[in-house]
């Protein structure tokens, strides 16, 4: 048998709109209902209907009339009207008690539908009816006005009747978040059937924000741990951690090596990963034996951790699953006290010591204020209103993990996040800032310096890179990315970053490891140089040398663009060629200035479209003792602004002893042209000594090379 609803509206009894109200709860084919119009005014209103009661309690304010309308209710089950609001079609109780009984739920909160102008605006797309906890209840109340308007949630009475008096001191809001607390089984439900009329005076319901709104109870803990003078033990040795995945554990070499350069007094460093690829396998054990005063400890993840991290939704967010790795520190490093928890993406230009001995005064972690991005893009202000600037970012934290392991955080901090994902943006940052507001010491902004404040204009954000303890490469903007359309007051800060990897490089003798490749740059034209030489110097490769020929008409601005690239890198030649001279006669030109084993080739105005080609054309070169390799080219027609190309397979394919001609047929546009083409530095001698122009130069590379092949990925891109 149907459970029984009444309907309350509530009413002044002079609302234009009442009688809409109340034919729309009649028309409803819900089977045992009862709709009660309590009024604080007398009214003209049909009671024709036996489902229909009318109240009037002349002079009662209208909060008085909610408690009046639940003593009269007969049923188990209580919904609010509006005389304002309606029901939206006639099914919406069937479809609410429905749910109501699948859930064998005392609380409905519904999804909003609002009228206006004789339009129904639906603000919500429909999702799956989900639980409502004590870990999300806030949330929910931020994100949807069904717990912010008074009518159209389905309520268990008793739940009501435990308020007595009280019901009528609530403002909607702090009555439904009340109720969520109350309830035994609230849900959220997709259903969006009751009405909020809107006017001018009766506008959208808004948040109404109060300090204390508190998704944890740390804050208060903090509190307590002060009043005690909680003083967090400080071990002696630098303590950090690093999570990494497949895609981060070739990048963190340099912020190792960072670490290691200015931390003279050494210390420990957990990789923190879950499951890896070999290649990333490699890279984290190579990383171990490279640091001199810092231990490096690979912590990996058991079957269990990784098992309940693939428990929490990454759904709406961009962030990847070792995100969420930090958050078991706790318990990964049981024997540790304190850590500095760094993002990968991160780099660490002076001494840690004043930071690792700041003062957290009884909170659980010392961070730093997201002034960069989050503050200032506003979505701070949506999740903490008036407390947005308080925001912090997560990939520089000091934790605590004596006083975490001490309330035990990690399991309610993990229970949070499994219930709330679907409220964050940023992921774990979201998850940290709810969990712990007010549980934070914000330290100095030198300690988590976002590349995007270098183009604040603000002099409280303004720091010269020599004032900066950790710089972080935050956004998509990386410095081992191609940095050509970076902001200009961001490139200081990637040429810092790669000065101490070329640093790292030579200390490390990284380039005795792989051969020596020469790339010749061949100019007819200065625009496009630069982009050219950024693709080039931004490459994984650790032994580049660059031979810069320059055929153009402003030999000047060439060499100023050179010179600016001497500084950072020594390995770059630049030589003025005659612009009559045959194309042997230039690349003559470039080979005499060739010392080592391989040599490719690319013209200004091309570049290559990513960091990794070389590594990956060098290493199959070597391993299937080729002479000549290649790759695809991608085509940029700079009159669409769009990129064209063709499948990609990442394959490589043996092109031995074919021609030139059948491989320009076999694959277009890769092979009618030099560009692209990396070979042995014999085998360009040979070329150049019979060749006139670059067909021939080409078709004698291959008719020269023993062993060849092609990679079907892309290396370089061409310009029209």
């Amino acid at each position: 048998m149907d459970e029984k609803i009444s309907l309350i509206v509530v009413t002044a009894g002079a609302e234009a709109n009442l009688k809409q109200c109340v034919a729309s709860c009649l028309d409803q084919d819900y089977a045992t209902y009862e709709v009660i119009v309590i009024s604080n005014r007398a009214l003209v209103l049909s009671q024709a209907d036996p489902r229909l009661k009318v109240i009037v309690r002349p002079g009662m304010a209208l909060a008085d009339l909610r408690s009046a309308g639940v003593q009269a209710a007969t049923a188990p089950y209580v919904m609010f009207l509006e005389a304002a609001d309606f029901l939206v079609g006639t099914t919406a109780l069937t479809t609410l008690m429905a749910h109501v009984a699948e859930h064998q739920s005392d609380l409905l909160i519904t999804n909003a539908v609002f009228a206006q102008d004789d339009k129904l605006i639906y603000p919500h797309p429909k999702a799956p009816t989900d639980p409502i906890t004590a870990n999300n209840y806030l949330l929910y109340a931020r994100a949807y006005e069904g717990f912010r308007r008074l009518g159209g949630n389905v309520i268990a009475k008793a739940l009501l009747a435990a308020f007595g008096t009280d019901l009528a001191t609530l403002t909607a809001q702090n009555l439904y978040l009340q109720l969520c607390q109350k309830a035994q089984r609230p849900v959220y439900d997709q259903t969006a059937c009751y009405a909020y009329r809107l006017s001018e005076d009766r506008p959208r319901p808004a948040f109404q924000w109060q300090a204390d709104y508190h998704v944890s109870n740390l804050a208060q803990l903090a509190v307590v741990n002060r009043t005690r003078g909680w003083q967090a033990p400080i071990p002696a040795e630098l303590t950090l951690a690093i999570c990494v995945d497949d895609y981060s554990a070739d990048k963190i070499a340099v912020l190792l090596y960072s670490i290691e350069a200015n931390n003279p007094q050494g210390g420990v460093i957990y990789l923190v990963h879950g499951p890896l690829t070999e290649s990333a396998k490699q890279a984290l054990a190579t990383l171990r034996h490279r640091l001199v005063r810092f231990r490096v400890e690979l912590l990996p993840l058991s079957p269990v951790d990784q098992h309940l991290l693939e428990q929490i939704s990454l759904a709406g967010n961009h962030l990847p699953r070792s995100a969420y790795y930090r958050i078991l520190l706790p318990n990964l490093l049981p024997e540790v006290d304190r850590v500095l928890y760094l993002d990968y993406d991160t780099l660490v230009l002076g001494d840690l010591t004043t930071l690792w001995h700041s003062d957290l005064a009884g909170n659980f972690l010392g961070c730093i204020r997201d002034q960069g991005v989050t503050i200032k893009n506003g979505w701070a202000k949506n999740l903490f209103g008036p407390d947005a600037n308080n925001y912090f970012n997560s990939g520089v934290l000091l934790m605590d993990l004596a006083l975490l392991r001490k309330y035990r955080v990690t399991g309610y901090f993990y229970q949070f996040i499994l219930e709330s994902t679907k409220f964050f943006v940023l992921g774990d940052q979201d998850a940290y800032n709810l969990y712990f507001k007010d549980a934070v010491q914000y330290l100095p902004i030198e300690n988590n310096y976002v590349t995007q404040l270098l183009e604040s204009t603000d002099l409280a954000e303004h720091r010269e890179l020599a004032q900066v303890t950790i710089l972080h490469f935050l956004s998509e903007k990386k410095p081992w990315k191609d940095t050509a359309n970076y902001p200009a007051a961001m490139l200081p800060a990637m040429r810092l970053y790669r000065q101490y990897r070329q640093t790292m490089r030579t200390e490390y003798q990284l380039a005795k490891q792989v051969p020596q490749l020469t790339v010749w740059v061949l100019v007819d034209d200065e625009h496009d140089l630069a982009r050219c030489l950024e693709s080039i110097y931004y490459q994984d490769y650790p032994n580049l040398t660059v031979v810069v020929l320059d055929a153009s008409s402003q030999p000047e601005q060439v060499l100023a663009i050179c010179q600016d690239y001497q500084t950072l890198y020594d390995h770059l030649e630049y030589q003025v060629v005659s612009s009559a001279a045959t194309l042997s006669e230039t690349l003559a030109r470039g080979l005499a200035q060739t010392h080592g084993e391989l040599v490719t080739l690319i013209s200004a105005r091309n570049w290559f479209n990513n960091n990794q080609p070389f590594m990956e054309l060098v290493s199959y070169l070597q391993t299937h003792q080729l002479d000549l390799i290649s790759g695809m080219r991608m085509r940029f027609v700079t009159a669409e602004g769009a990129f064209y190309g063709y499948p990609v397979t990442k394959e490589f394919t043996s092109i031995t002893g074919l021609t030139s001609k059948v491989l320009a047929t076999k694959y277009p546009g890769d092979y009618d042209c030099l560009s692209g083409m990396l070979a042995k530095r014999q085998l360009w001698q040979e070329a150049l000594q019979v060749s006139e122009n670059e067909q021939m130069v080409l078709a004698q590379l291959l008719a020269a090379s023993h062993q060849s092949a092609t990679w079907r990925d892309y290396v370089w891109v061409r310009k029209e």
